[in-house]
């Protein structure tokens, strides 16, 4: 199982009892490795304080699954429009 599902697997529950659905997870960076959640809803555009809700909801998740070995940081944004 990739990274990107098994983050998924693990805040998928939380995300959606926020409100929220996660549309992508992506894993990049060169010295420190970035973790993006973009998230979106129903109801309204993602703004900024959406993002820092679901950031504080799932970092601790994140932080005592042990899933990602080396220095990380999280990134929670709403989905690249077109």
């Amino acid at each position: 199982m990739r990274l990107e599902e098994k983050i998924y697997d693990l805040i998928k529950e939380t995300v959606e009892d926020l409100g929220y659905k996660i549309v992508k997870i992506e894993i990049g960076g060169k010295k420190k490795k970035e973790v993006v959640i973009y998230i979106d809803n129903e109801i309204q555009r993602i703004g900024i304080n959406d993002c820092v809700r679901v950031s504080r909801a799932i970092d601790p998740l994140l932080e005592n699954s042990d899933l990602i070995k080396e220095s990380w940081t999280l990134i929670v944004s709403s989905p690249k429009r077109k």
